[in-house]
């Protein structure tokens, strides 16, 4: 920093500060001047201890002489080295490339699914979505399936980041392998599958690393008491807990409520069915993210069941629909 005039600068200082840069600059000169003549000298000798070959063109004999004179390696650790300037060894610049600012983790979601709606029923888990994935706010992919069977005894469907659910599903995979290889008659259930995915999204969020999913799991699996029905979730954070019936999304502002009303424990397949669709109708009535493609699938004692996706019949003639500003205080 300057204080005052020029005249009230350290002569003393003002000398060291301009003759400084070439002083480094005359070192890295007398280094690089060094290290040629010492190249120099080692192909001088690579030459003498190579055997004159009369098979051998110009190229090949400067390959033995670069061999001979170990010139690869050193070129190999100049490339190795960051472009900072450091002389750190290769491995060292290669951990500090992995590790260091250069590498960035997900931390927004880009291809995003909706809603997910899942409910017990009389005989087991139905489970519902549509299959539109966003890329940031625009529709992209129109047959994203975003339902899996997990196992035997369970589903699992997922809103948010789809390359997250991706990966969650490559873990599903290694656990229900892991757990058929032990071979000992019994495999994992949803109770058990929902405890891992609560541990799995708690660890990644303790790192900030997280997966940016909501997660719903449901199943039916026999137990000490029958046939126990499972319905659970889980979201990002590792907040879980269990229920009768689950919407993620938008789904848990608009769905909900419908479900808190007309949903009974004695329900039928096709009464949770016309269920499950007037929350997707609403959905697809409210949330621009949603589409008019969806799934159904259901889990029962016999296994999952997922069925192809369809369409539903829709209206659009609503007054509120035709002039949604109409009597709105201050709307333009």
């Amino acid at each position: 920093m300057r204080f005052g005039s020029d005249s009230d600068q350290d002569p003393v200082l003002v000398s060291v500060s301009t003759t400084r840069p070439r002083l480094s600059l005359l070192f890295d000169s007398l280094r690089k001047k060094e290290k040629g003549n010492q190249n120099k000298s080692r192909r001088d000798e690579a030459d003498r201890s190579i055997a004159p070959e009369p098979n051998l063109n110009p190229s090949e004999r400067e390959i033995e002489r670069r061999k001979k004179s170990n010139l690869f390696e050193e070129e190999i650790m100049a490339w190795q080295q960051p472009m900072d300037g450091s002389h750190a060894s290769g491995s060292k610049a290669a951990a500090a490339v992995a590790d260091g600012p250069g590498t960035q983790r997900t931390q927004y979601p880009y291809v995003t699914g909706s809603s997910i709606i899942a409910l017990k029923y009389k005989d087991g888990v139905i489970m519902a979505s549509d299959t539109g994935a966003s890329y940031g706010s625009t529709l992209r992919y129109k047959s994203v399936e975003r339902i899996k069977a997990v196992g035997k005894h369970s589903l699992i469907g997922a809103s948010g980041e789809f390359s997250d659910f991706q990966e969650i599903l490559r873990y599903l995979d290694e656990l229900t392998l892991s757990d058929h290889m032990w071979d000992d008659g019994n495999s994992l259930g949803p109770k058990e599958v929902h405890s891992y995915l609560t541990r799995v999204m708690y660890n990644r969020r303790n790192k900030f690393d997280p997966l940016w999913n909501s997660l719903v799991i449901g199943g039916v699996k026999k137990g000490p008491k029958g046939e126990e029905k499972y319905l659970g979730m889980v979201n990002m954070i590792g907040t879980h807990f269990e229920e009768n019936h689950i919407a993620t999304g938008f789904g848990n502002h608009m769905a909900i409520p419908i479900l808190r009303t007309e949903w009974r424990e004695d329900m039928t397949f096709e009464e949770a069915v016309k269920l499950v669709e007037k929350c997707l109708l609403v959905l697809l009535y409210r949330d621009r993210s949603s589409i008019n493609k969806f799934q159904i699938a259901k889990i029962t004692t016999e296994g999952a069941t997922i069925y192809p996706p369809y369409s539903l019949k829709t209206y659009w003639g609503f007054a509120a629909f035709e002039n949604p500003a109409q009597g709105a205080v201050g709307s333009w």
